[in-house]
């Protein structure tokens, strides 16, 4: 702050005005004299004062004072005040603004009501196929190509991988909120957001995976859009990434205080079709309850849900036509029982494969969770997830196939994890063991986890995994898949994934 001679002369005179007059401790004297001897001396040298008027100030000054005098405050014209007031309002607001704090009042509501969220994760991942693994199609590449493709079976693979997500919450109100965010990946692969490094430098694939309107009133929200699984349960069904459209209803009942039910309803476009009234859709319902689980206490939650997909089995063209190509599986892993539907055109020696569903799906899906303490700060999980497909029809599978087709569809998860609840914080860690056992038309093999096994149905093992946290938000993980498959032909893949993630 610059002071004019003008200044510098009141304030002078101000000091030792009041400088005689300070009933204070002999420190805080010391320090008034000090500083109205550094004003006295800037005077002299900006011409205001001469050296001998300067030295018989500094003599008053140094007189000693018999008895000290009441503390008196000098008085302040009011220009003054207001010069000094507005200064140092502008000296705050610019520091402010350096070190990006303000009072609440200067934020507008509307910003306060956004929240951005995220997190980043870079991936080493080794994939080791069994040197007795079996020939298999790659139906996604055979759908696209209209050719027959082979899937890797037998040479191991290493890859790095990314996957980038940020999002931004709006809360409009008590009763209104939106959301949108952005992910790496692909448009093609609906359950996993990784994108593997080694395209030539070329940049990443960014695309929304979240797009949503939520409502809420008192117990009862309602999410449309793009949005999240709205489902309790594990990624036996649901892989982790996986997000749906369309609508969702929960109605979140509270029973007692420490338990709370739950009913979710919803209803998802998969695949709308312009020449045709059969879109594919999913609908679902899950009730359920939960009671959370204290510092020392048991924590319990338990789901039972039933979800029902509509159109979504192949139907075979007639010769030479192409009308039903539409009720081909536009993603598929593997496992499920295919169909071929395309008809068989004149002047090719096969018919161009267009792979579809030859089973309906409609799934039970009984989810249970127990959570207790086991020692200071750590708690014990135990996690358990069947599922069967009672939309199997033997008869008219056989019927498409041409042959009798036994019905594989039941299936399950057993996880028990032990160490931090949540690992986000510095030296936090948990490890945890799963034995997983998923038959071929158990599940919609599209939508099912991806890591295990690389992907789909008719697949049994184990997982061994640990995350250890090495700062706020920041973890390492590993994570080890054995599967193997259990009645189709012999595919075996170990999969190893080392991991390094920040949230924020």
């Amino acid at each position: 702050m610059n002071l004019t001679p003008f200044r510098l002369t009141a304030v002078l005179a101000l000091a030792l005005w009041a400088a005689p007059s300070i009933a204070a401790p002999e420190a805080d004297a010391e320090q008034v004299r000090a500083t109205t001897a550094k004003l006295i001396q800037q005077l002299v040298e900006q011409g205001v004062l001469t050296r001998e008027k300067a030295d018989a100030l500094l003599a008053e000054m140094n007189k000693p004072s018999a008895t000290p005098a009441p503390v008196r405050v000098p008085y302040m014209p009011d220009f003054m005040r207001k010069e000094l007031k507005d200064e140092v309002q502008l000296d705050l607001a610019a520091q402010a603004a350096r070190e990006g704090w303000a009072k609440a009042g200067s934020v507008p509501a509307w910003v306060r009501g956004l929240s951005w969220e995220g997190d980043v994760r870079t991936r080493y991942q080794f994939d080791n196929y069994a040197a007795d693994n079996a020939f298999a199609f790659d139906y996604n590449e055979t759908t696209r190509s209209r050719a027959f493709t082979q899937l890797n079976t037998t040479d191991d693979r290493r890859r790095f991988r990314v996957r980038a997500r940020a999002g931004l919450n709006a809360r409009l109100d008590e009763h209104w909120s939106a959301g949108i965010r952005l992910t790496t990946g692909s448009t093609s692969n609906p359950i996993s957001s990784n994108q593997t490094q080694g395209n030539y430098g070329n940049r990443f694939t960014a695309a929304f995976d979240r797009a949503y309107i939520r409502a809420r009133r008192g117990d009862v929200s309602a999410v449309l859009g793009r949005f999240g699984n709205p489902w309790f349960g594990t990624d036996l069904v649901w892989a982790n990434d996986l997000g749906f459209d369309g609508m969702s209803l929960q109605w979140s009942p509270s029973f007692t205080p420490s338990v709370q039910g739950f009913v979710t309803l919803a209803a998802m476009p998969l695949q709308e079709v312009e020449y045709s009234t059969r879109d594919k859709w999913l609908y679902g319902l899950q009730v359920g309850a939960t009671q959370p689980a204290s510092a020392d206490g048991l924590g319990l939650k338990i789901g039972l849900g039933y979800y029902h997909y509509a159109n979504i089995v192949g139907e075979v063209n007639a010769t030479n036509s192409t009308e039903k190509d539409y009720t081909a599986a536009p993603f598929l892993q593997k496992g499920n029982t295919l169909v071929n539907i395309s008809g068989f055109r004149q002047n090719t020696v096969d018919p161009k494969p267009l792979m579809a569903l030859a089973s309906d799906f409609h799934l039970i899906n009984l989810t249970t969770q127990l959570d207790f303490a086991a020692g200071t700060g750590k708690r014990v999980v135990l996690t358990g997830d069947y599922v069967r497909n009672i939309g199997f029809d033997r008869a008219a599978v056989s019927e498409r196939m041409g042959e009798d087709v036994a019905p594989e569809t039941t299936g399950y998860q057993l996880r028990a994890a032990y160490g931090t609840a949540e690992v986000k914080s510095t030296h936090d860690w948990q490890v945890y063991f799963a034995y997983k056992r998923l038959e071929r038309d158990a599940v919609l093999d599209a939508y099912t986890d991806g890591d295990f096994r690389l992907g789909g149905t008719d697949a049994k093992g184990y997982i061994l995994g640990g995350s250890y946290g090495l700062g706020k938000n920041t973890a390492v993980s590993l994570r080890y898949f054995s599967g193997d498959a259990i009645s189709g032909p012999q595919l075996a893949i170990d999969v190893v994934q080392l991991d390094l993630n920040v949230r924020f």
